[in-house]
C-alpha cells in the first residue's frame, strides 16, 4: 500500500502589547493564510533559485480579508526585523509537525495617537528582488498606543 502524507503549510500569530513596566496589556492569537507568493518562494528557496538574507514582520491598518493572491499588506504601517529563535518538532492540531518560531518587536512609537492595526505578515527579503509577503492575517483592531511595545510571535508550521 502506498504511503500517503498530507501536510499543508500553516501559521499562527500571537500578538502581545506591554506597557513600559512590562505588564501585559493585550494578547491575541490568530491563524493566518499562506500566500501564493509565499509558497512559490519556498519552492524557489528549496531549489536554490532564490536566496533570502532577512525576515521582517510587518503590520498595517487594513481589515480586508486575507487572500492567497495578496502580495503586500493592504495598508502597510511599519515593519521590524525578525529573528528565528527556534525550529523544532511540535504539535499542530493533534499532528506532529515542524514549527519555526519567527519573532519581531515593535518598540513604543512615543506618539500620542494610537495606531489602529488590523493586519500582519512576514516579509521575506530576497536577494535582487522586492520582499515577498509569505503570509497575511487580519484581526479585530489592536490599538497600539504610543507607550506600548508590541511583540509579534509567529509559529510557521511545516
Amino acid at each position: 500500500m502506498p504511503m500517503h502524507e498530507s501536510h499543508g503549510l500553516a501559521g499562527r500569530l500571537s500578538i502581545e502589547l506591554r506597557d513600559p513596566s512590562g505588564r501585559l496589556v493585550d494578547a491575541r492569537r490568530v491563524n493566518n493564510l499562506i500566500t501564493d507568493a509565499g509558497r512559490t518562494l519556498l519552492a524557489r528557496l528549496f531549489t536554490g533559485t532564490a536566496q533570502s538574507p532577512d525576515l521582517q514582520i510587518a503590520v498595517g491598518r487594513s481589515g480586508t480579508r486575507a487572500e492567497i493572491a495578496d502580495t503586500k499588506l493592504g495598508d502597510f504601517v511599519v515593519a521590524a526585523p525578525a529573528t528565528v529563535p527556534s525550529v523544532a518538532p511540535g504539535d499542530y492540531e493533534g499532528q506532529q509537525r515542524i514549527v519555526a518560531r519567527v519573532v519581531a518587536t515593535l518598540p513604543p512609537t512615543g506618539n500620542a495617537d494610537p495606531q489602529p492595526l488590523q493586519e500582519a505578515g512576514i516579509l521575506v527579503g530576497v536577494t535582487g528582488a522586492e520582499p515577498v509577503l509569505y503570509n497575511r492575517v487580519t484581526f479585530p483592531v489592536v490599538n497600539r498606543a504610543g507607550n506600548l511595545e508590541m511583540t509579534l510571535s509567529w509559529e510557521v508550521i511545516f
